[in-house]
């Protein structure tokens, strides 16, 4: 009963964010667009990463962002901070606990795990500043109904919009790991405002959140914010927040994308 309740609680949250998402419209290869407005559809372009030592995969949840064929982006801290021997993005996944996600009748393809061949990390990561890196894939990622990329942002995010978190990490209310892909509709924060809260923000980075309860929290980190426009921009990659995730008042703390736009579109050509 209680899983079923789980369940139900994060598919109430995605139907109502599903209801604005830009829809397939006949070319899988457009960045920023999902198949359909089932769950199973939703944000093609979250990855799960796999970690392993040696033969044996580690349970650490990180995520990342598919931007194109060969390229996903992540927190610097999910490759610098966790110790393994070999990195796998796991593609095309919605309920991390099962090996076929059926959804309303509607069942996923197999999902797809390509090897990582080469991390970048930027050159600025220190433990706190610059928390973004580059995955690069060994071969290159089909584009289908459930894995597609994601748009770079157009512009800088300004002004009181919704932005769209995604990730499989833990739900603050009941203190456990998500199997389905989350989605999470949170405020954005000026940045006066959330340095406010955060006495020592890091350069470069958005906020969003504060709302009870509904939050990224641990497992989430170098997810998706996104923010929806005709088609979906990947404006933040998860980083930070408040230990205590979901506190009233408590943004979490993202990477800004477009901040660093330049240095993605410089590793992503080679």
């Amino acid at each position: 009963m209680y899983s079923i309740k789980l369940y139900l609680c994060i598919a109430a949250i995605c139907v109502f964010v599903f209801l604005e998402f830009p829809k397939f419209k006949g070319n899988e290869h457009r960045c920023g667009i999902e198949a359909s407005g089932n769950l199973i559809h939703h944000n093609p372009w979250l990855v799960y990463l796999e970690y392993y030592v040696g033969d044996h995969q580690k349970e650490y949840r990180c995520s990342g962002t598919l931007i194109s064929p060969r390229h996903v982006v992540t927190a610097a801290h999910c490759v610098r901070k966790i110790k393994f021997t070999r990195l796998a993005a796991r593609l095309g996944d919605y309920d991390v606990s099962t090996e076929k996600d059926c959804v309303t009748g509607l069942c996923s393809d197999p999902n797809l795990s390509i090897q990582v061949s080469e991390i970048i990390v930027h050159p600025d990561y220190d433990g706190k500043e610059g928390d973004i890196a580059i995955l690069k894939l060994d071969t290159d990622a089909p584009y289908t109904d459930f894995i597609r990329p994601i748009c770079l942002p157009s512009n800088p995010i300004k002004g009181n919009v919704t932005l769209y978190a995604t990730g499989w990490g833990e739900i603050p209310t009941i203190g456990m790991y998500s199997n389905i892909k989350k989605i999470l509709p949170l405020p954005n924060w000026s940045l006066e405002q959330c340095h406010r809260v955060f006495e020592n923000l890091p350069d470069k980075v958005l906020c969003a959140g504060g709302e009870e309860g509904v939050d990224t929290c641990r497992g989430d980190s170098g997810g998706t914010l996104a923010l929806v426009k005709e088609r979906v921009e990947f404006v933040g990659v998860t980083s930070t927040g408040c230990q205590r995730c979901g506190t009233k008042g408590y943004p979490a703390v993202y990477v800004s994308v477009y901040d660093y736009i330049d240095w993605i579109s410089l590793v992503t050509k080679h």
